[in-house]
């Protein structure tokens, strides 16, 4: 894929679509970055070692050497706005919000910005406008086993595990059994998920039910409901019984719950090609681990939000170590 070098001739379309800069090399959104960066000079009469050091702190980028392929998008993204709109090249605003706390929270996020334009978040794939609160985590644990989420709407930062929705408790379903782990959810999470399961008076007739009748876990996730138990853990699978006999539910005529439905048939068809291996993936180089299933999942036949952002993440956040607890509400990488 090749860029034109950004010149004060060219309009705004010159820059490339979203489509192009998902699709985009490493090397090319370097190179975008270097003509940008030079383009937004020349036009605002800056020195562009000055709009490089105004591109970090707004992107919180540290180094564009080593920054990864979510970051240097977005780098690619304020520049075009600051070529489109001069206006918008403005030292940036630090954030501040409130953080939930106890079991609802989340660590301090790596970095946060307002979206140079629309995009859809990293995580639960929700649309994102110009102007939104957008952020990364910080890098997982271990990076060996989890990969990390690209930029993240406000809800996915801080309120998925205080305020879960239907997408979010499939979300952490998915990307658990991804890693080859149980399933870990607070008690907010386990009172959305025992809900949705009663939410059927005929649950109890379900094949998945009759197959593995779930009394007992009912019975543990309305106890860690009543007693806000920050982890509860749920055997693989059981989370497979449960997802089944949601799927066995009458559909829903309302748009979130069509868009839950969706979201589960996309995770069962994942789940499935995990179990039968249709791109013959090689179990003696991958075994059948998490990478075994990052390498199924990106040679999908059927391409979905969940295949295109990959994965495992780690989304077994409790609340945060001492250490972080006082660091800045935007944390050390902030800008």
């Amino acid at each position: 894929m090749q860029f034109e070098a950004v010149t004060l001739d060219m309009a705004i379309t010159e820059f490339p679509s979203q489509g192009e800069l998902a699709a985009a090399r490493r090397s090319d959104l370097v190179h975008l970055i270097d003509t940008g960066v030079a383009g937004v000079a020349q036009l605002l009469k800056k020195p562009p070692e000055r709009v490089r050091s105004r591109l970090a702190k707004t992107t919180g980028i540290k180094d564009f050497t080593t920054a990864d392929c979510e970051d240097l998008r977005e780098a690619v993204r304020t520049l075009r706005l600051w070529f489109n709109t001069p206006s918008a090249y403005i030292p940036p605003k630090r954030p501040r919000i409130e953080r939930p706390t106890g079991m609802g929270q989340l660590p301090v996020p790596r970095t946060l910005k307002t979206a140079s334009a629309g995009i859809s978040c990293g995580l639960c794939a929700d649309p994102v406008k110009a102007g939104d609160l957008i952020g990364r985590m910080r890098t997982p644990k271990d990076p060996k086993l989890h990969k990390e989420m690209g930029w993240l709407c406000q809800h996915c930062l801080y309120e998925r595990r205080e305020k879960p929705r239907r997408r979010d408790v499939l979300l952490r379903v998915f990307h658990h059994l991804f890693a080859s782990s149980a399933v870990d959810l607070n008690g907010y999470e386990c009172a959305v998920l025992r809900t949705w399961i009663l939410e059927d008076p005929k649950v109890t007739a379900t094949a998945a039910w009759q197959r593995d009748p779930l009394h007992t876990t009912l019975t543990r996730l309305q106890t860690s409901q009543e007693e806000a138990k920050a982890s509860t853990w749920i055997a693989f699978p059981t989370a497979l019984t449960i997802l089944a006999l949601l799927r066995e539910r009458p559909a829903s005529s309302s748009p979130a719950a069509t868009a839950d439905t969706e979201l589960l048939d996309v995770v069962l068809q994942h789940l499935d090609e995990w179990e039968t291996n249709p791109q013959r993936v090689s179990a003696a180089r991958y075994g059948r681990g998490p990478a075994f299933r990052a390498q199924v999942l990106a040679g999908t036949a059927s391409p979905s939000v969940l295949s295109e952002r990959g994965g495992p993440f780690d989304l077994h956040h409790a609340p945060p170590p001492k250490d972080e607890e006082n660091e800045d509400e935007e944390g050390s990488g902030e800008a």
